[in-house]
């Protein structure tokens, strides 16, 4: 499982180096070399993917047009504010490890659910959709939920990342955003019967692939700190069980 992990990682990361500058690319190949990007412009990035995915929306032909209680505006409505938390805590433990790995992976996080973000925003818009609905979270589930959708951390939790000395905070990290996962992915499984709209279930298989392939990155990432992975599924109490 370790080196199917192992390597899930360095296809990814190989595809962002084919797509990097020349320059870029000739320090990352140098041995040792480790280039933090500065946060504001990793900020500048995710604005930019954010809007680079909801751009290219509108070159897709969309077949029908879901309307406001559909389970396809629920959906994209949710998993912004699911991917939202996502990026928010990818971007605080980015800016305090000094670990490459992780550091590279809460990089990829960030901009690659912002780019989703743009992506489901730019739908709802093209469907002259508001951005939220009046509905409770989760409602196009059949599941109604008056708090955190599943795998959200808590407020409380969401502050242990920046007050904990950053070996704890790392540890934390992967423990919620492994969390984090299972529930954008238990999300994306509980679309794709209630659809028939190609671009949305494809961000939903989308979801699933990558989400499931960064959970067991992060797995052999705690077991590399002498912890436990977490294999279970997400708790019925979804911020349980960390």
């Amino acid at each position: 499982m370790r080196a199917s992990t192992r390597e899930i990682w360095k296809i990814r990361h190989a595809r962002a180096r084919e797509h990097a500058p020349a320059s870029v690319r000739q320090s990352l190949n140098r041995p040792g070399i480790f280039i933090p990007l500065p946060a504001t412009l990793i900020g500048l990035l995710i604005l930019a993917a954010i809007t680079i995915g909801a751009g290219l929306v509108n070159w897709q032909v969309i077949p029908h047009e879901p309307g406001d209680d559909s389970a396809e505006a629920g959906f994209l409505r949710d998993m912004v504010t699911h991917h939202s938390q996502a990026v928010d805590m990818a971007m605080t433990i980015r800016d305090r490890t000094s670990d490459q790995n992780l550091f590279l992976l809460s990089t990829d996080i960030a901009l690659t659910q912002s780019t989703d973000m743009g992506a489901m925003q730019g739908y709802l818009q093209i469907w002259d959709l508001p951005l939220t609905g009046e509905d409770k979270p989760m409602a196009w589930m059949g599941h109604p939920v008056d708090g955190l959708m599943p795998g959200m951390a808590t407020p409380e939790q969401l502050a242990q990342l920046t007050a904990l000395p950053v070996d704890g905070a790392e540890i934390l990290f992967l423990q919620l955003m492994i969390r984090h996962h299972q529930g954008g992915v238990e999300m994306a499984e509980a679309l794709l019967p209630r659809s028939d709209q190609p671009e949305v279930t494809l961000i939903a298989e989308r979801t699933i692939n990558s989400q499931n392939a960064d959970i067991g990155t992060m797995n052999g990432m705690l077991i590399d700190r002498g912890q436990e992975p977490i294999t279970d599924p997400l708790p019925v109490d979804h911020n349980a069980g960390h």
